[in-house]
Parts: C-alpha cells; sequence; structure tokens
C-alpha cells in the first residue's frame, strides 16, 4: 500500500535546503550535483525540491541543464508590468528600484508574470536596465481575441493591447465557425521570443450584453475563472456537514446570542460576533467559519483555492475562490443552523482594555442575518428589537476601540465605495456613492482587533507565520507630502501616523478634505503578505494577519490551518509559506485590478448612455502628458492632454502637483474645481478623454 505524503506536493523536504546551496556552490551546477550536496537520491523528491526552488525564484535554469542561484549571478526576481509599446518594468520583490526592461529584451514574458531579470547596465539610484532570463509563472494561461485568417492560416489577435503578437492557431479542428469571433484562447508554452505564441481555441467567448462580456474578458485576462475544474466539483460532492462528527472536539457556543452583519446582496457570511457583559467586563466573540475543516491541504480544492488565491467581486457577479456549496451553503454561517468555526474571545475590561483573549474550535447557531441597514436603523431608532441591547454594547465597544487605535497611529482613509445598480438587461441603472455607516465600524473594529490578536498568538507560538504587513512609508516621501501640504496652508509637526490622521480628519469636511486623503494615500506603502513582521503602519499594529476571512481569501485558510496545529500541538508544514505569501499577494493584486477595471467600464458605459454637455469635477494628478480630472458624483478619472488646453503652453512646475502657463503664468494645480466637457469616450479600453471649459474655484492656500 502506498504510504500518505504530507505537504502541498505531498513529499517532506529537508530543511535548510537553501543555505546548504548557498555554501556549495558558486557557479553553475547539475541535478546530480545537488542530489550530491543534499543527499537525496529518490528522484521524485529531488524533483519536488528543484520545482519548489524554481516557485520561489531560489533557482534558475540555465543552458546545458544547468541551475544558479539567482542572487549570486545578479538576478533578481519580481512582477512584470508591461507598456503597450512593449517595453515593461520588473516589479521587484525586494521592493528596491524597478528595472526597465526593453522590448528585445522582454523574452518570452507576458504582462504581470512573475519572471526573473538579471541586470545588465545601469547602477542602483540611477536607471537599471535588464532582461528576462526565466517566466517562473504566468499570471494566466488564457487570452481572449478576434479570430482571422490569412489564406489557410488561422491568427487570433488578443484584446489585450499589452500583449504586441498575435497568437498562431493550429489545433487541426475546422474553426471556420470561430472566424471573425472573439475567443478564449489556452496558451501553449512559449519556448522563443523570435517565434510567435500558439495556442489552442477552448471556445467562442459569448455574452448575455456588454458588461458582461467584459467582465468575462476582464476575468480572464487577470487569470480567474468562473468554473470549477471536474476533480474539484467531484470532491465538493463527498463533502457533507454532520454536526455530530466533531462536536465533542469543540466549544458549543450554540445557545449563544451570536449573528452575522454583512452587505444585504452576500450569499457567504464567513464571520459572525457576540459580546455579552459578565462580572462587569466585556466579552466580544469573533466567530469565523472554519473552512480548514472541509478543505484539507493538499486536495483538488485547496491547489484551486490557492490557484485563484482570493474571491472577485465585479459589477454583475462574484467569482467565488472556494465553490458554491462550501462557500454559500457548508461553511456559510447561515442563520439557524449549527456551523462549525474558530472562535477567537476577547475580554474587556471596564477601561476597555484588552485583559486577555482564549482561541478555539467551536460551534454556533447563528441567532440571525443582518444586513449593515438593519443593524444601523436599529441604531437609530434604538427600537425594541430582541438584540438592540446587544448592538448597542457592541457600538460602544467599538468607539472605545477606534479612539485607542488613533491614538496609536491608525490611518482612517475614509476611501468612497460606489455602488452601481443594474437594470434586468444588464445595463447600469445607477450609481452613487455608498454611505459609511456604524455598523461597518463596528464589523471593522472587531475584525482588526481579531487579526491582530491572531497574529500576536501565532507570533509567539509558531516559528513562522503569515502577515499581512504594511511598511513605514519611505522617509523622502513623507518629507515631499509635507511641503506639498505647505503649499496647501497644512503643517505638520511630526511625521507618524497619529499627525497625518489629525490632518485627514481636520480637512474632513472642507473643501481641502478629498486631496488631503488622496496625496496622503499616495505616499503610503502597498500592503503585502510576508513571512516576515514589519508591522502595519495604516493601523498602528505591531503584529496583523488576515484570519476573518476564510471563505473568500486564501492566506486566512492557511492561518487557520496553522492556528489548529498550534493549539493541538501538531507539527505545521513551514515550506510553502514564503510560496503563499508571493502568491497570495500577486493574486490580490490581480483581483483588485479585475474589481477596478470592471467598475470603470460600468461608469463609463453610464456616462456614455447619460451624456451631459459638461460635467464638475476636481484635479487629482499632474502627471508629464496631461491632468487626471475625478467627475463629481461619478467617482471616475479622465484625462486633460495638455496639447487641448488652449490658452496657453503649459509646463509642469517643480512641486509636481501644480502647471503654469508660458504666457500667461496662469497656474492650475491638484485641487482646483474645473467645468470639463467629453472629447472622447470608449468603455471597453478604458478611455475618457475630456476638456477643461474653465476653472471653478481655485483651493486654497
Amino acid at each position: 500500500m502506498k504510504k500518505k505524503r504530507k505537504g502541498r506536493n505531498n513529499l517532506s523536504i529537508p530543511s535548510n535546503i537553501e543555505k546548504r546551496i548557498l555554501n556549495k556552490f558558486k557557479k553553475p551546477f547539475s541535478k546530480k550535483e545537488l542530489s550530491k550536496v543534499l543527499k537525496v537520491k529518490d528522484d521524485e523528491k529531488l524533483n519536488l525540491i528543484v520545482e519548489n526552488l524554481l516557485k520561489k525564484g531560489f533557482l534558475v535554469v540555465l543552458k546545458n541543464d544547468k541551475f544558479g542561484v539567482p542572487s549570486q549571478m545578479n538576478i533578481v526576481s519580481g512582477v512584470l508590468d508591461v507598456n503597450p509599446k512593449g517595453f515593461g518594468f520588473l516589479i521587484r520583490d525586494d521592493l528596491k528600484e524597478d528595472i526597465f526592461i526593453p522590448l528585445h529584451l522582454m523574452g518570452t514574458a507576458l504582462d504581470k508574470d512573475r519572471v526573473l531579470v538579471k541586470i545588465i547596465g545601469g547602477k542602483e539610484g540611477k536607471r537599471l536596465e535588464g532582461k528576462v532570463v526565466s517566466v517562473v509563472e504566468r499570471r494566466s494561461d488564457r487570452i481572449t481575441g478576434i479570430l482571422k485568417r490569412s489564406g489557410s492560416f488561422f491568427y487570433v489577435v488578443p484584446d489585450d493591447k499589452k500583449i504586441l503578437k498575435n497568437i498562431f492557431i493550429d489545433d487541426g479542428r475546422d474553426l471556420e465557425k470561430f472566424l471573425e469571433k472573439r475567443v478564449v484562447v489556452k496558451l501553449n508554452k512559449w519556448l522563443s521570443p523570435k517565434l510567435n505564441p500558439t495556442g489552442v481555441i477552448e471556445k467562442e467567448l459569448k455574452s448575455e450584453n456588454r458588461l458582461d462580456l467584459i467582465e468575462k474578458m476582464i476575468l480572464i485576462e487577470n487569470g480567474f475563472s468562473e468554473n470549477f475544474p471536474e476533480d474539484v466539483l467531484n470532491e465538493v460532492k463527498k463533502i457533507k456537514f454532520n454536526p455530530e462528527e466533531d462536536f465533542k472536539n469543540r466549544v458549543d457556543l450554540t445557545n449563544k446570542n451570536i449573528f452575522t452583519i454583512d452587505p444585504v446582496n452576500a450569499k457567504d457570511f464567513d464571520d459572525a460576533v457576540s459580546v455579552e457583559l459578565r462580572d462587569g467586563k466585556i466579552l466580544l466573540g469573533v466567530h469565523i467559519a472554519d473552512v480548514s475543516y472541509f478543505v484539507r491541504e493538499n486536495s483538488a480544492i485547496d491547489k484551486e483555492a490557492f490557484r485563484r488565491g482570493t474571491s472577485v467581486y465585479l459589477v454583475s457577479r462574484a467569482v467565488p475562490m472556494l465553490p458554491e456549496k462550501l462557500s454559500n451553503d457548508i461553511c456559510s454561517l447561515k442563520p439557524y443552523e449549527e456551523r462549525y468555526t474558530i472562535t477567537c474571545e476577547v475580554t474587556f475590561n471596564k477601561n476597555y482594555q484588552i485583559e486577555h483573549y482564549n482561541i478555539f474550535p467551536s460551534v454556533i447557531k447563528s441567532k440571525r442575518r443582518f444586513t449593515y441597514e438593519e443593524v444601523e436603523d436599529i441604531l437609530e431608532s434604538k427600537n425594541d428589537d430582541p438584540f438592540y441591547s446587544d448592538i448597542s454594547l457592541m457600538e460602544k465597544l467599538s468607539e472605545e476601540i477606534s479612539k485607542k487605535s488613533f491614538l496609536e497611529g491608525r490611518i482612517d482613509f475614509d476611501i468612497p465605495e460606489v455602488e452601481i445598480k443594474l437594470d434586468r438587461e444588464g445595463n447600469i441603472k445607477s450609481i452613487k456613492e455608498k454611505k459609511r455607516l456604524r455598523s461597518h465600524k463596528i464589523v471593522e473594529n472587531f475584525m482588526i482587533t481579531a487579526n491582530n490578536l491572531i497574529s500576536t498568538f501565532l507570533t509567539q507560538n509558531a516559528r513562522m507565520t503569515l502577515y499581512r504587513i504594511h511598511e513605514e512609508p519611505d522617509m523622502e516621501k513623507l518629507y515631499h507630502l509635507k511641503d506639498v501640504l505647505k503649499e496647501y496652508g497644512i503643517k505638520i509637526k511630526k511625521l507618524d501616523g497619529i499627525e497625518l490622521q489629525s490632518v485627514i480628519e481636520k480637512s474632513k469636511k472642507s473643501d481641502l478634505g478629498f486631496i488631503v486623503r488622496e496625496l496622503v494615500l499616495r505616499s503610503m506603502m502597498k500592503a503585502k503578505y510576508t513571512t516576515k513582521n514589519y508591522g502595519h503602519y495604516g493601523l498602528g499594529l505591531k503584529y496583523y494577519t488576515h484570519f476573518t476571512s476564510p471563505i473568500r481569501r486564501y492566506p486566512d485558510l492557511v492561518i487557520h490551518r496553522q492556528l489548529r496545529k498550534v493549539i493541538e500541538g501538531k507539527i505545521f508544514n513551514y515550506d510553502d509559506l514564503e510560496i503563499v505569501a508571493k502568491h497570495s499577494t500577486e493574486r490580490e493584486i490581480a483581483s483588485e485590478k479585475a474589481e477596478r477595471n470592471a467598475y470603470d467600464v460600468a461608469k463609463l458605459y453610464y456616462l456614455k448612455d447619460h451624456q451631459k454637455k459638461n460635467y464638475e469635477g476636481v484635479i487629482t494628478s499632474v502627471t508629464p502628458f496631461g491632468l487626471f480630472i475625478q467627475l463629481k458624483d461619478l467617482f471616475i478619472d479622465g484625462l486633460v492632454r495638455y496639447r487641448d488646453i488652449e490658452d496657453d503652453f503649459y509646463h509642469v512646475c517643480d512641486d509636481e502637483i501644480s502647471i503654469y502657463g508660458v504666457n500667461t503664468k496662469k497656474i492650475i494645480t491638484i485641487g482646483d474645481k474645473v467645468l470639463v466637457k467629453i472629447l472622447n469616450i470608449i468603455p471597453e479600453r478604458m478611455i475618457l478623454d475630456l476638456k477643461i471649459e474653465k476653472v471653478i474655484k481655485k483651493k486654497n492656500k
């Protein structure tokens, strides 16, 4: 009988591999030489080790079946950002300066691929230049485009303008039925940049309406699929929720006043909350769906969840990380049904300080499915709802958590969110800003508290864990921010989170509120996942992770698995944590891009269908080629090119937030309110060209 194997790839891997390779090899080496150093004779195990090291970017494949260590060869890893003109930039994993990649040195890499790049010119501090030496992982192996024919030869012209070469199609089928239609192509392995990539047509991309088509294209472009593989669906069929199965290993909380608070259209309820007074103290319960109990490591479901990395929420559809039977049923904390959870129970003293906390597997039965609006109505009307006392206590606790967090440096950007409503035909009916409610803050504060405590616990009790970090802004950016805000008459005494939050809060109700928030936001680093802890600057926390959404985020699922192992005193496999961190960050970036693009296209369709003569807007950005202007109430940015400002020739000022007219000496700056008209609008390509008719109001200094 074959032994059951461990880990994501099913085999245990020797420890300290990377250190041993670095110590031994200073020049290219063969797989045979590697096996001797690692003392691994089994070919399957050796291939697994090599595969993992290649995925991590620790090894690179060289000529003549040799391997090398990138760090010893001036090779760096990262994600490629391609310009439609063909050149690109490597966004480095080490967060150092981006590396310019000329078109002729792009190799077979495509936009957002994970690649290894050899630095061949320039130096730190000046523009570095490199060439792609290896594609570690494709962002997506599928593209969309229009099938064309030249004689007896078929090819697809990609929709993605960052793919400059046509895809040759030669799969032996009759392709006439697809001619001049939009199709989905599965790419073959692209071996040489001297040749065009090849692929096989999977299907015609059909749609119900224009937004439906664009969203399908966006999903494919970013590596997301609406359908799950057959092996995943077969596994899901075998999963059943049996409340008796693991009941004895869990704390029974089914009699507690536990409920969910979610958006009105939500179906995947992965968090529930409870609160009670006990001996003058407040006991907060954050109960998170125990997805890890049902989604076992290295199962087909797990591998697909890892590949997706996250759920995606577009305008007209949601694409879940897990199949609906799990996300919307077995794992979802539906009202009046027993569900398995991991509970973080927090005790606050009378001064609202955390006294202690417990983490344990539990079983709950949600007493109610609240929407945010329902909770807000209960708080507003102070009605006789049976849960009013619980909700009222939650609001008080949430307020105190907020006060404490702001004193510790938390920054609340209060970024407006947009709600888009569609009619039955899929056309955009309305666009409006979502109102931020007290109920939103209650859930947000409780989830942040739980995430912080889980991270603290794992830091203290595990050798390694996943962190959700937000590094401190670069000091140069902060000093620039200080100088820019000074131009607006805003003085910053100290460059820290407390002072930045104060500036945002004080300017919130003035004309400067929007632009101050934008400027502070642009000075920030991007949050990401990593195994090294740098704290979370935006939240003012030393320890932070993601624990509260395992139905829709893969890192949360991994954290749940680690928690269970630590609590039960079992061994956790740490080998893949760094891979999970990098991959999850990349999938998050892909999902954010997909969501942003889908919403932008929808807004542009609405704008095109409801065009007016003029629109009010505010200047949000100054670039070398034009001004970006956000249209009032629509939250969409359009571009005003300098060539379309007819009253003068304009140059960008040294402060990079203003332009000045060469003849008129007129200054136009970020924050100015303007009246614009639309010159050109192409929703499918996310193009909105504007022209300034007049400056309505100059920003106050």
